[in-house]
């Protein structure tokens, strides 16, 4: 029963680094929105109505968890599975599914609005736009910016080049 050795155990666990302040920039923004409901919650005229308030937010949780979580991973599988290998693949591929999940968000965030929820005619000035254009829009200037990000991402790759590919074969011989 010989074979390599074990790996030795750490005496002691690793301490992960402390978090950076970069990091916390992005936590403060959802600290102050959690901040802000919190507090609209507790100071509303007609006082804390938790039942309502713990359905909303329990749907919310459920349907994260349940549906748009498992399709974005599975969205974003399906895209990096179809995409395969290359410089071209490598440098569209993160574009891909950041642009679909956007555009996902866009869409679904404006389609109350986009259907005309809330159109009336005593009210003309309650959805005064045209939402689907406007999310169209959106989608362009988006999908733009995508486009800008895989031709960057392309050209900053290195290229392959013929000699660099017969390069181990050469120093083989």
């Amino acid at each position: 029963m010989s074979g390599p050795p074990a790996p030795a155990v750490a005496e002691s666990p690793e301490v992960a680094p402390p978090l950076s302040p970069w990091r916390w920039s992005w936590y403060l923004p959802g600290f102050v929105a959690v901040g802000w409901g919190l507090y609209g919650l507790v100071t509303s005229r007609q006082g804390p109505d938790i039942l309502p308030w713990l359905v909303f937010v329990a749907v919310l949780v459920i349907a994260h968890d349940f549906l748009l979580a498992p399709v974005s991973v599975v969205v974003g599988w399906l895209i990096a599975r179809t995409i395969g290998g290359g410089r071209l693949a490598s440098a569209l591929r993160a574009p891909l599914q950041v642009g679909v999940a956007g555009s996902a968000v866009f869409v679904l965030a404006g389609l109350p609005y986009s259907v005309g929820r809330g159109v009336s005619a005593d009210v003309p000035s309650a959805v005064p736009f045209d939402y689907a254009a406007r999310v169209a829009v959106l989608c362009a200037v988006w999908w733009a910016a995508m486009l800008v990000w895989a031709i960057v991402g392309y050209l900053r790759r290195p290229r392959r080049t013929r000699a660099s590919t017969d390069e181990p074969a050469a120093q083989a011989e």
